[in-house]
């Protein structure tokens, strides 16, 4: 992720994905483990979820603080990676109807939906800056 306009890298944005990966983490545990009552598994199950609701305005806050020409960039990136994940969803979903692979329920499969979210937002970020070079 590039530097905002005013030359900081927005570190809070790191804290809030870091906090929802550990506590993804620790719900996973705490479930594996069934430390959890039933009643109270949707919410230890969910807890990941609500820092990301912090990151995505935090996204929005440090979009705004971009100039034009980096505004276009964080675009075309996520042009990139919407197409590089369409291909792989819809790719792995018409091989999954045909027998081809395992047809997974999103429930096992979510975390690898979200790699291939941020690697292909990446890919598209090495792609669109080597172009306005």
């Amino acid at each position: 992720m590039a530097c905002s306009s005013s030359g900081k890298f927005p570190w809070n944005l790191l804290g809030w994905a870091t906090l929802s990966a550990l506590l993804a983490i620790g719900s996973g545990i705490l479930r594996r483990t069934e430390a959890v009552p039933q009643s109270l598994a949707w919410l230890v199950a969910i807890l990941p979820v609500a820092p990301m609701v912090g990151y995505f305005f935090g996204v929005e806050r440090w979009m705004r603080q971009l100039d034009e020409m980096q505004r276009m960039i964080q675009l075309e990136a996520l042009l990139i990676q919407f197409g590089v994940t369409a291909i792989l969803v819809m790719g792995y979903g018409t091989l999954a109807r045909a027998g081809a692979v395992p047809d997974l329920p999103i429930s096992r499969s979510w975390h690898w939906l979200w790699f291939a979210l941020f690697w292909s937002w990446l890919l598209g970020q090495g792609i669109v800056r080597r172009k306005y070079r």
